[in-house]
């Protein structure tokens, strides 16, 4: 079978933003090892405030004609969990500050080229996981192992995600102008996240 164009093209035309974010200080400390438990901590609350945004803007369309359960692909109570571990209370994470700028979209081809984001991370999270159980383990042996959000989907999210380039195709649908829009609002995830976490 044919692999479908908006594969290649997002993948390609989002490629400059993706690895600008992966120069963030949190990604390059966790890889390299000396990311502090209280960076992590910071990192976490950051993609909460993340999740919390565009998973709040994805309620607004309809996902299951594409044989999406965005209940099960939602990532907010692992980063939750994960919080809860580091000595967050509920009261705390539910207040932590809202993701400036606030990602908005208007069509269910701009949801998921923010969703292409999302997702696509989930493919590197299994290796940032064992990063962040050594960081862990190493500084504060006494900490229980708070990975739960890198890991989210275990060993399905190979699964997962060919079920969501599937249902991105057929979105797409070989149409340009859907293309261009998907593209865009993927490239347009990335910055935003990349402003947020950079943000003090």
């Amino acid at each position: 079978m044919e692999r479908p164009r908006i594969l290649t093209a997002i993948k390609e035309q989002t490629r400059p933003q993706h690895d600008s974010i992966e120069q963030n200080r949190f990604t390059k400390t966790m890889m390299d090892g000396s990311m502090t438990l209280l960076d992590y901590k910071l990192y976490l609350q950051k993609f909460y405030s993340v999740h919390k945004a565009i998973e709040q803007e994805f309620e607004r369309f309809q996902w299951d004609d594409f044989r999406l359960n965005m209940q099960e692909r939602s990532k907010i109570e692992f980063i939750a969990a994960d919080l809860r571990t580091l000595g967050m209370n509920a009261a705390e994470i539910e207040n932590l500050p809202a993701m400036q700028p606030a990602p908005q979209f208007t069509s269910i081809a701009e949801a998921f080229g923010a969703m292409y984001v999302l997702e696509g991370s989930t493919l590197g999270g299994q290796i940032q996981a064992r990063h962040v159980e050594r960081i862990i383990a190493h500084a504060h042996p006494d900490t229980p192992q708070a990975s739960a959000y890198f890991s989210s989907y275990g060993a399905r999210v190979g699964e997962m995600w060919k079920n969501f380039c599937m249902a991105l195709a057929t979105v797409a649908n070989n149409d340009e102008a859907t293309e261009k829009t998907i593209i865009e609002a993927a490239q347009r995830t990335f910055g935003a996240i990349e402003t947020w976490l950079v943000a003090e």
